[in-house]
């Protein structure tokens, strides 16, 4: 107690500010603080603060963020408790309400006995999924390949030439002395094969294909499509569809065109390389064991198969039917066992081949087209806007496990690769790849 300060030493009313000289007025008060017109947002408008190009702009980002395009809103809804908010007086009151006598009662209402039951509503297996919508029907979101429709300047064969390359080759076909050449030695059958079991024995997208070529994937993969196009069929059929496996008998009563009856009188497996039955010798291409034509002819008669004339019309193009011919796993040699490109394919009732190279590394992908040589079963197709590279198989092939494909690179060089089919898979989601 006495080392408390007695009343005397407390400081007293005439030393305490009084009311007057405290800070009031001088306070900022609701008027002098910076207002809703005044603070960065509603007042001042979009501009003031940040807006989400200002943002892709400080990220590097030269797309707009708003899903879509375009411009963003400029004008912002107003405030809550600003003026534009409908006052209690312009509300509906309790007498404007329906009452509870006017509402609908239970005994109006549906009772769970009235709704369909769960084995009457649609379900997952009854309605279309995500993935099986159509999702070419807008074109305006896929730009056209059109470089794919022209023949390149390096492909001047004249018709006079491709006519003999014919000629050879249906000679082969009939040439007694290499009778039954298109069937396959069974050392090429194993040396295949065992290339094949290299892709899917290391390959961990061989069983799990990560839901490539789904109506997501599609959606996910906007690309320059040619002007035939299987995915204009797709809407009617599911995705998993065109991962089937063609049957040769199929194939053979599918197209509408008339064939050489001893063309198509057997099946044609084209096995390319030193002990196949298409080999290189001296410029010179055999088929068979006979001479059929120059290296360089055998490459500009593939860039002409290959480059298909663009469909007259949407209608045309939208009409077209088309057989699944699957999907392969591209080796491009016998260590290439985690290869980086997948190949889906399709041909039409003309013919027309139509298909999707997706590179995995990349996450990227191109048009596939080309066409069916109704005198010889062989196949060739172009890749994407590339004037150079053009590929070829048999018909035969694209219904066996593992397809042989000889490579062009213009006239100068070829390789072999090989198309090793991937399993159908059974639904989406049942294909992640492993970790």
């Amino acid at each position: 107690m006495s080392n408390r300060p007695n009343l005397g030493d407390r400081p007293g009313s005439g030393t305490r500010p009084t009311p007057g000289t405290r800070p009031g007025t001088d306070r900022p008060g609701l008027a002098n603080r910076p207002g809703v017109g005044g603070r960065p947002g509603a007042g001042g408008g979009p501009a003031a603060r940040p807006n989400p190009g200002d943002l892709g702009d400080f990220l590097g980002m030269d797309k707009p963020l708003k899903p879509g395009g375009g411009d963003f809103a400029t004008t912002l809804p107003a405030r809550p408790g600003g003026v534009d908010r409908p006052g209690q007086g312009n509300r509906p009151g309790n007498g404007g309400r329906p009452g509870i006598g006017d509402r609908p009662g239970n005994g109006d209402r549906p009772r769970p006995g009235d709704r369909p039951g769960i084995g009457d509503r649609p379900g997952p297996g009854n309605r279309p999924g995500i993935d099986d919508r159509p999702n070419f029907a807008d074109r305006d979101k896929w730009s056209n390949n059109r470089v794919i429709n022209n023949r390149p300047t390096w492909a001047n064969i004249d018709r006079s030439t491709n006519i003999n390359i014919h000629n050879n080759w249906n000679n082969a076909f009939v040439n007694p002395r290499y009778s039954g050449w298109w069937n396959r030695p069974a050392n090429r059958i194993g040396y295949w094969n065992g290339w094949g079991n290299g892709v899917r024995n290391n390959w961990r997208y061989y069983h799990y294909h990560n839901n490539w070529f789904t109506g997501g994937w599609w959606n996910r993969h906007y690309f320059p499509i040619g002007g035939w196009h299987y995915c204009y069929w797709r809407q009617n059929y599911p995705w998993n569809y065109w991962w089937r496996v063609p049957v040769w008998g199929s194939l053979t009563s599918w197209f509408v065109w008339s064939a050489p009856a001893n063309v198509w009188s057997q099946p044609v497996y084209y096995d390319y390389g030193a002990g196949g039955n298409v080999t290189y010798e001296n410029n010179y291409v055999y088929i068979g064991g006979d001479q059929v034509a120059t290296t360089q002819e055998f490459a500009q008669s593939a860039m002409d198969l290959a480059t298909v004339a663009p469909p007259e019309s949407e209608d045309q193009a939208a009409e077209a039917e088309w057989m699944p011919l699957g999907t392969f796993a591209v080796s491009t040699d016998e260590k290439d066992t985690e290869p980086s490109m997948v190949l889906q394919l399709a041909v039409d009732k003309q013919g027309v081949i139509s298909g999707t190279l997706y590179n995995i590394e990349t996450d990227s992908t191109q048009a596939v087209q080309g066409q069916v040589d109704k005198d010889t079963q062989r196949v060739a197709f172009r890749f994407g806007e590339s004037e150079e590279i053009v590929a070829e198989t048999g018909l035969y092939n694209l219904t066996q496990d593992e397809a042989p494909l000889l490579v062009h690179f213009g006239t100068d060089r070829v390789e072999n690769y090989l198309l090793v089919r991937m399993e159908q898979p059974e639904e989406e989601g049942s294909s992640s790849p492993q970790e």
